[in-house]
C-alpha cells in the first residue's frame, strides 16, 4: 500500500517543558489502514496525534524536530487549515471543536468554510447525521445535548468534509455501549467502504482492536511496540505491563495457558473447551462462584433520599427527569448507567444541588439538597474544576479556605490521594497541561481530600487506562468502607460489574432497573432498553459453563477447580 502518514524520528518538547512529550518517534501508517494508537494516561498519544494536522507546531507553542509526513506532503510547510482538507480531527473534549448553535449549522460550519454552496452542503450534512444517528436532533441546540451526543456531532462534522485520513482522540470516550458499537461501526464501513485511513486514541482496546489491522504502543513519550492486532492477542504480558486492557476473554485464556487470536467469545470458549473438560452443571457455577456484595439493608438511615423528582431545561413539557425515586445508603458504591441522555448527569447536578427540582423533592443527609461540603461532585469534564496554577494548590485549595492543614492546606490525605492517583512527581505542574486522564484524577483528588460524606462522579474513568482505572476504583472502594457513599455516572461495564454493589439503570429519565450487577447483567430486557451490553467476561462464563461469573478471576477459578485433573499435557500458567 502507498504511504499516507509517516512519522521520521519526530520529537516535540512543549514550551516551559524541559523533557519532550513524544520522544524519537517513526511510524509508517499505509493508505485505507485502521491504526490503533494507545498507552497509559499521559504518555504523548494526543501530542502525537495532533501532529497530523497541523496543530503541531503551528498552534501549540513548542520545538518539534524530524519530519511528519501526510499524503507525501509536510505538515511544517503547510497551514491548519490547508491540512483539515486532509486530515480530519476530533478531539477528546468535544467542547473544544463545537462552534455553532444548532446541530445542524455546527456540521455545515466546515463546509461553508470551504466555500460550499447551500445546495451542496445540505445533503452532506444529512450524510453526515445519519452516519452518526443524530438526524433527529438536526434543529437541537448543541447545548442541550449530552456528553455523548456531543462526541458524536464532533466526529459529524469533520465526516462531513469527506477527508482522506480521520484522526480520533477517544472518541467512544463518553458514548454508551451501543452508542460506542455504532459508532465504532461507522468508522469500520468509511475505512472498508471509503478507504478512509483512521488512527484512533483509544483506551477501551476490549472495543476497538477487533476493528483495526495495526496497535502501536507508546509509554513515556517513546513507541515502544507496534504489530498486528492477532499479535497483540499473544502479548498480553505486554499490555498488562504498561496498564492496558486487553478483551476479556483474551486474558481468560491467557491465564488458563491456551492461546487465542481472537477477542470473540466463542473462540475463546472452542478454544478453552480443546484444552479443558468443562462440566456444564450451573449447580457447580453457583457453588464455586465468589459471593457478591449485595445492596446494602434498606433500614439503614439514607444519607440521599429524592421522591417524584422531575426536571427539565427549557421546556415543561419535555422533561429530562420523571418522577424518579432514589435512594443512598451509607458505604453504598453505585454504578449509575443508562444510554446518553438518559437523565443520569442530571440526576447528579440534582443530588449535588447545581440544580434544582421542577417537582418532587431531594434530601441529602436530611437537608434539601444544595450546593454543601457534604456532597463532593466530580464533573464529566476536569477543565471546569480546574482553576490553580499548581496541582498541589489544586488538591489543597478547599482545606485551605477550611483553614485545614498547612499554609497551602495540604495535609497527609493529600499525599496518600497524590501517591494512590499517579500524579507523584507533577504536583508542581499546572493542571490544565496534563492529559485529560490526568486532569481528572487531580479533580478528583481535589474533591476527595475534603472526604465528603456523599461523592459523585460523572464518567470518572474516561481518559484512564485500566491500571489508574484499578487505581481509582480501589480507592473509592476504600472510600465507602470508610461509610463514605458514592455515586457514579459509567458506560463502562467491566468496571461496574467488578466494583459496583450496586447498579441503577436509568432510560428517558426514568429509574428501569436497580439491583445487584449479576441480576442486572443477565437482564435482557433491561440491557436491550437502555443500550448496554452484558460484560464479556460474564458471556464467556455463560457459553463455557452456564455460569453468573462477573470477573475474569471467576471464570478462571471455576475452571481450574472443576477441571482439576482434566487437564492434559504441561500445566496452564498460573
Amino acid at each position: 500500500m502507498d504511504s499516507m502518514v509517516q512519522l521520521c524520528n519526530v520529537s516535540f518538547t512543549y514550551r516551559h517543558r524541559s523533557t519532550p512529550s513524544v520522544k524519537d518517534v517513526s511510524l509508517h501508517i499505509s493508505a485505507g489502514e485502521f491504526l490503533l494508537l494507545t498507552g497509559a494516561t499521559g504518555c504523548g498519544k494526543s501530542t502525537l496525534l495532533k501532529m497530523l494536522n497541523g496543530l503541531i507546531p503551528h498552534e501549540s507553542g513548542g520545538t518539534l524536530a524530524g519530519k511528519v509526513l501526510v499524503g507525501g506532503r509536510s505538515t511544517s510547510d503547510l497551514g491548519v487549515a490547508e491540512m483539515s482538507r486532509t486530515v480530519g480531527m476530533v478531539f477528546q473534549n468535544p467542547d473544544d471543536q463545537i462552534f455553532s448553535t444548532t446541530v445542524f449549522d455546527e456540521v455545515a460550519f466546515v463546509l461553508e468554510n470551504m466555500g460550499m454552496t447551500s445546495v451542496q452542503i445540505e445533503p452532506q450534512v444529512w450524510e453526515a447525521l445519519q452516519l452518526v444517528g443524530l438526524l433527529d436532533k438536526a434543529e437541537a441546540s448543541v447545548h442541550s445535548l449530552s456528553g455523548g451526543q456531543k462526541q458524536r456531532l464532533a466526529v459529524a462534522a469533520v465526516l462531513a468534509a469527506k477527508p482522506k485520513v480521520l484522526a480520533l482522540d477517544e472518541p467512544i470516550s463518553q458514548l454508551d455501549p451501543q452508542g460506542a458499537v455504532e459508532l465504532l461501526s461507522v468508522l469500520r464501513q468509511l475505512n472498508a467502504n471509503l478507504g478512509i485511513t483512521i488512527i484512533i486514541v483509544e483506551h477501551r482496546l476490549h472495543e476497538v482492536l477487533p476493528l483495526c489491522h495495526k496497535v502501536a504502543i507508546m509509554d513515556a513519550g517513546k513507541l515502544i511496540w507496534q504489530g498486528k492486532c492477532e499479535e497483540a492477542y499473544g502479548r498480553p504480558e505486554l499490555f498488562a505491563a504498561y496498564g492496558l486492557r486487553l478483551p476479556q476473554p483474551v486474558t481468560i485464556c491467557h491465564q488458563l495457558g491456551v492461546a487465542v487470536s481472537s477477542a470473540k467469545v466463542s473462540e475463546a470458549v472452542t478454544a478453552i473447551r480443546q484444552r479443558y473438560a468443562v462440566p456444564h452443571y450451573e449447580v457447580l457455577a453457583a457453588a464455586t462462584a465468589p459471593a457478591r456484595p449485595e445492596a446494602l439493608p434498606t433500614k439503614l438511615p439514607a444519607v440521599v433520599t429524592a421522591r417524584s423528582l422531575s426536571f427539565y431545561y427549557d421546556n415543561p413539557a419535555q422533561l429530562i427527569l420523571k418522577e424518579v425515586d432514589f435512594t443512598l445508603f451509607p458505604g453504598q458504591f453505585i454504578a449509575l448507567m443508562g444510554s446518553n441522555g438518559a437523565g443520569k448527569s442530571t440526576l447528579l447536578h440534582l443530588i449535588g444541588g447545581l440544580l434544582k427540582p421542577a417537582a418532587g423533592e431531594i434530601t441529602v443527609l436530611g437537608q434539601e439538597s444544595a450546593v454543601s461540603p457534604a456532597v463532593g461532585m466530580v464533573l464529566q469534564n476536569p477543565d471546569f474544576m480546574l482553576f490553580n496554577s499548581t496541582v498541589r494548590e489544586e488538591i489543597g485549595f478547599s482545606l485551605q479556605q477550611q483553614r485545614q492543614g498547612d499554609a497551602a492546606g495540604w495535609t497527609g490525605y493529600c499525599q496518600l490521594l497524590v501517591d494512590k492517583l499517579g500524579l507523584s512527581g507533577l504536583e508542581e505542574e499546572f493542571p490544565l497541561a496534563l492529559s485529560r486522564g490526568q486532569r481528572l484524577r487531580v479533580a478528583i483528588a481535589a474533591v476527595l481530600s475534603c472526604r465528603p460524606p456523599v461523592l459523585l462522579l460523572d464518567e470518572p474513568t474516561t481518559g484512564q487506562d485500566i491500571g489508574h482505572i484499578e487505581d481509582i476504583a480501589l480507592l473509592l472502594k476504600e472510600y465507602t468502607r470508610q461509610d463514605g457513599s458514592i455515586v457514579f455516572c459509567s458506560h463502562d461495564t467491566e468496571v461496574a460489574a467488578r466494583f459496583a454493589d450496586r447498579i441503577v439503570v436509568m432510560h428517558q429519565g426514568q429509574i428501569v432497573a436497580d439491583g445487584a450487577p449479576a441480576a442486572i447483567f443477565q437482564d435482557q430486557v433491561i440491557l436491550k432498553t437502555s443500550g448496554l451490553k452484558p460484560p464479556a467476561v460474564l458471556l464467556t462464563a455463560q457459553a463455557l459453563y452456564h455460569g453468573t461469573a462477573l470477573t475474569v478471576e471467576e471464570v478462571v477459578g471455576y475452571v481450574r477447580q472443576t477441571c482439576l485433573g482434566s487437564f492434559s499435557g504441561e500445566n496452564p500458567a498460573s
